[in-house]
């Protein structure tokens, strides 16, 4: 088992600041927090979790990293993104992420350029890609992967644009990056510590089902709800489904603040097979259930 070092942006926490420098950073923590051109200020929380699986910020640089790289792009752009042309048939890429994912943003602006903005009266930022050489670029590595039914008209617009022959996406696999990139956009990871038995639930929702129903390649099931205008939501809760699950991120990371609960899902079956959770647990057990318990309410 190794040692997991996490950095997840929550101001509320704990502050720490950081003064980075426009020199090239070689610690490899410019692929987590990025660099600039002007001295910028980051706060982040760190942690520190045993978890083994491939470090997501540290990418080699090799074909198979750059392709699940890539896969995970059109994940996150089938999840959270949109592909636009302009009236004077400008191309552009806009992704909007949760304001504690700057930094899976980030890691897309090193790769790619563009630009970031916090968007007004929201707690998001919105990532930005216009410049035609860059969107070539970005194009190359995600055609034959996007596969959301909204994205893929947009991409054969762009396509067009761009002079570039569009490719339907590829079948998918149980080990492509696809999923990844989509959990860290639609997906949420929940817990339930205060019942007779204790259940994690991993969950990703979109308006068309189709847009879901390859999670199906995890078991789980779709259903339909109601709130936030209706939407459809693929989840698992069973522990053999959640290993499973646990067991892909390890191939192809979480690049989100969502890593942090995943780090945690063998710890939380460790103590719940203790039965930390009863009231008959002894004080050790019931202190580390507890304090997993105020940490996960606190990756939000």
């Amino acid at each position: 088992m190794s040692i997991l070092v996490v950095l997840v942006f929550i101001a509320d926490i704990v502050t720490t600041l950081v003064m980075m420098n426009n020199q090239q950073v070689t610690n490899g923590l410019d692929d987590l927090v990025g660099t600039s051109e002007t001295i910028r200020i980051v706060s982040f929380f760190l942690f520190i979790v045993p978890f083994n699986y491939t470090n997501p910020h540290t990418l080699q640089d090799n074909i198979s990293d750059e392709k699940r790289l890539n896969e995970w792009l059109a994940g996150v752009i089938d999840g959270a993104g949109s592909l636009l042309v302009s009236k004077f048939n400008d191309s552009s890429c806009e992704i909007t992420m949760d304001k504690y994912d700057y930094h899976t943003l980030m890691l897309i602006k090193n790769k790619l350029g563009g630009s970031i903005k916090l968007r007004s009266g929201v707690n998001a930022y919105r990532y930005r890609l216009h410049n035609k050489e860059s969107m070539v670029n970005l194009i190359n590595r995600i055609n034959g992967n996007i596969r959301n039914s909204q994205r893929i008209p947009a991409l054969m617009k762009v396509c067009n644009v761009l002079d570039i022959p569009y490719i339907p996406a590829v079948p998918l696999t149980s080990t492509n990056a696809w999923y990844s990139g989509f959990f860290d956009t639609d997906g949420s990871i929940t817990a339930k510590f205060d019942t007779p038995s204790p259940t994690i639930t991993i969950s990703v929702s979109n308006k068309h089902t189709i847009d879901v129903e390859p999670f199906l390649n995890f078991n789980g099931n779709i259903y339909f709800d109601k709130s936030l205008y209706g939407y459809y939501k693929w989840q698992i809760s069973s522990k053999s489904d959640i290993l499973n699950m646990l067991n892909y991120f390890k191939i192809n990371p979480s690049r989100s603040h969502k890593l942090a609960r995943l780090s945690v899902v063998n710890q939380f079956y460790t103590l719940r097979d203790l039965k930390a959770h009863n009231d008959t647990a002894n004080l050790l057990l019931s202190n580390r259930w507890n304090t997993l318990k105020v940490k996960w309410s606190k990756w939000e």
